[in-house]
């Protein structure tokens, strides 16, 4: 009868000492043993034993969590204070060097975010805040990652969340936007303007060319008439120093009325004897003789389509 009580005595302690070494750590969790006050060995997720009022466990999640830091004053490159904010998620990856190696991990990688924050936008000018988001999330988060990992933890991303700047700078922004949109309008009108007037000057000169090659004809086919009917030379003279005056003063009414043209003007005495010399130029073309006739026979002299 003894030896069956001391039996399930015995069962009973073993039962007992089971119960109270067994330790089940769920899945996304780990453990820390420690022995006496001293570090002994991680458990995984499972069915683990210790060894009763000599262990303690230290459970920890090993799952995804969030950070949220409140708006942070900085001051930019170019001295202007804005107020920041940013999110983030990190994960333990090793339970020993997070539990060991830093107090409070939340506090702590809440006061490096927001101290990277000031560093980063203190590097950058105000100008630059919205249009460098994506490269600031990129740097803030490999400055932080390289720092953590001694920590134990792996930061997975940092988010910049919103940019607070004063009503007055975005105002003064506002106004520069608009003088620079203002600006450039009225280069590009000026621009404009310019080409249409470049393009206006060419084609009065090409029409003040093309009246000066009309009136060279005109004078040759009027010197090759006065050829063929020297009793009517001076009446033509007359008629030539006419047109040729009131086709020059055309001309130089209309390339005058371009202000990016030069207007040489010519006195009437040399205008005359622009005249005479082209109409002379006629008459010092040799004559070719018709020797069936005995006359001379102006017909080749230049014209119209002379050579």
């Amino acid at each position: 009868m003894d030896a069956v009580l001391g039996l399930l005595v015995s069962l009973a302690v073993g039962l007992g000492y089971f119960a109270s070494s067994a330790r089940v750590i769920e899945q996304g969790n780990k453990a820390l043993v420690e022995r006496l006050g001293r570090y002994q060995r991680t458990l995984d997720p499972g069915l683990n034993f210790v060894i009763p009022f000599v262990d303690s466990l230290i459970v920890e999640t090993m799952r995804e969590r969030e950070i949220d830091i409140k708006p942070q004053q900085v001051i930019t490159k170019d001295g202007l204070s804005i107020e920041v904010d940013a999110v983030g998620s990190w994960r333990i990856v090793n339970l020993k060097a997070a539990y060991y190696n830093v107090d409070n991990l939340d506090a702590a990688l809440a006061n490096l975010v927001a101290t990277e924050l000031r560093a980063r936008f203190g590097q950058i000018e105000l100008e630059e805040t919205f249009s460098k988001i994506e490269e600031l999330n990129q740097t803030l988060l490999d400055r932080i990652d390289t720092v953590t990992t001694e920590w134990g933890i792996k930061v997975l991303r940092v988010a910049i969340q919103h940019i607070q700047r004063p009503e007055e700078i975005d105002r003064a922004m506002e106004r520069t936007r608009i003088a620079e949109r203002d600006r450039q309008a009225a280069v590009e009108e000026a621009e404009g303007k310019r080409a249409a007037a470049i393009a206006e000057a060419e084609g009065r000169k090409q029409a003040a060319i093309e009246e000066a090659e009309g009136i060279v004809q005109a004078v040759k086919l009027i010197s090759a008439a006065m050829h063929d009917k020297p009793q009517s030379k001076g009446v033509l003279e007359q008629m030539v120093k006419f047109l040729v005056a009131q086709r020059y003063v055309d001309a130089s009414q209309k390339i005058s009325e371009s202000p990016n043209s030069k207007v040489i003007f010519m006195d009437p005495k040399a205008l005359t004897e622009t005249v005479n010399g082209m109409m002379e130029s006629e008459d010092s073309v040799p004559a070719r003789h018709n020797h069936v006739h005995g006359k001379v026979d102006f017909a080749d002299l230049d014209g119209p389509g002379g050579a």
